[in-house]
């Protein structure tokens, strides 16, 4: 929508369209991972191949990430969204079927609609919503967290209430075609006045201290919460905590970090400067990780609630700052393009290089001290990226020319 549209259309509706769209960003993602055991059987395939059927889909949000903006320069932000829609829709659809090539072509598809939905939603908000930066990007992170949530947490309940583990999948799936629906309707409401926009190539940063030190610290904080998303309950379990403990520790983190992440978000829209706000927030999380190093079974739930705290803390403020160090909302697609391409890659390796240390060394230690040396850099890139700068963007096109 052009910022005439957008004011004329409903806020609520707007911002159910907004939800609609986060919900579908997260539970694609998680829903396999509870219900692989009868996939894997129904399949005959084993965990090296089941594996790829989420880690597939986090390599493709960092290397399709780099495409979104140039869809949405394309055929406009509505459209782009409602492309990406039907994308994980088409593609969730794939992913029902019971055979593994069409599982992998539709996680591939629906990878790249949850990787341009990634992209384009915080130039969304700075187009449509600037004077509602916060309160917007706070409930997005929130969303994403519900949809994580009840994406991982339904699985399981609806493949027995429907005697099929196709079922869960395929009705995330569906959730996609009202989304796909509005945003379409949104795109036709402009009646083609000024559909496409200048899009933004992110090559046009590539020279920009302030976009790469967002990138390293979106892709750092990404990084530790997945790598420790991965790998926490084994850890402590291994310590000597229990199993329901272990796995009450990760549930807390995520419970946790959802109305951490909203409060995060519209704390740091109000605030020009945000070192110390990050600095803070790295520091819960650094000494979750020494609880975890030096005492892991003293105070279990401690140290969730801490991880929660930080790590929610974190992904908020990433992703709000990406709406603020631009001025222009083709310029915060392109940021985000390039913040979460490098970012998954990043964070891809994270649980990877966790459990090698661990084969290695046969111990935790190490890996926990590799973590603690990667939240050394994330601080470092936040405390640089709180400072009040503005991404300058390359002056070789019309959106380009003069701007910072």
């Amino acid at each position: 929508m052009s910022a005439s549209t957008s004011r004329s259309m409903p806020s609520s509706l707007w911002l159910v369209a907004f939800v609609l769209i986060a919900l579908n960003l997260r539970a694609p993602i998680v829903v396999i991972g509870p219900i692989l055991e009868p996939i894997m059987s129904t399949l005959s395939i084993g965990t090296s191949t089941a594996s790829l059927l989420t880690t597939l889909m986090i390599l493709c949000f960092g290397l399709l990430s780099p495409l979104a903006p140039m869809v949405a320069g394309r055929l406009g932000l509505d459209r782009a969204l409602a492309l990406a829609m039907i994308a994980v829709a088409v593609g969730g659809l794939f992913r029902s079927v019971p055979s593994i090539s069409l599982m992998m072509a539709g996680t591939i598809l629906a990878g790249f609609g949850i990787a341009c939905g990634n992209v384009f939603m915080p130039g969304l908000v700075k187009r449509d919503r600037p004077e509602r930066i916060g309160p917007t990007m706070g409930i997005y992170t929130v969303v994403l967290g519900i949809g994580a949530t009840l994406g991982s947490g339904t699985a399981v309940m609806l493949t027995h209430a429907f005697g099929t583990w196709t079922a869960p999948i395929r009705l995330w799936a569906l959730l996609a075609l009202p989304a796909f629906a509005i945003w379409a309707w949104f795109g036709s409401a402009r009646q083609g006045r000024d559909n496409a926009e200048t899009p933004v190539p992110i090559t046009a940063l590539l020279k920009s201290r302030v976009a790469w030190t967002l990138t390293c610290f979106m892709g750092l904080q990404s990084l530790g919460f997945y790598t420790m998303q991965t790998w926490l309950a084994k850890v402590v379990i291994d310590a000597g905590v229990s199993a329901d403990r272990a796995a009450l520790m990760v549930s807390t983190i995520n419970l946790v970090s959802m109305p951490v992440s909203y409060i995060v978000a519209r704390t740091a829209a109000r605030r020009a400067r945000h070192s110390l706000f990050i600095l803070i927030l790295t520091a819960l999380i650094g000494t979750a990780l020494a609880g975890l190093l030096l005492a892991p079974t003293a105070q279990p739930l401690l140290w969730a609630v801490l991880l929660g705290t930080g790590q929610g803390g974190c992904f908020a403020i990433a992703l709000t700052l990406i709406v603020l160090r631009v001025r222009h909302a083709e310029h915060a697609a392109a940021l985000s393009g390039m913040a979460q391409s490098v970012g998954y890659l990043m964070a891809a390796c994270g649980p990877l290089l966790f459990g090698m240390l661990h084969s290695l060394t046969g111990r935790w230690q190490a890996s926990l001290v590799m973590m603690i040396v990667f939240l050394i850099g994330q601080s470092v890139a936040g405390v640089l990226i709180g400072r009040p700068h503005l991404v300058e963007v390359k002056a070789s096109s019309p959106a380009g020319r003069g701007r910072k």
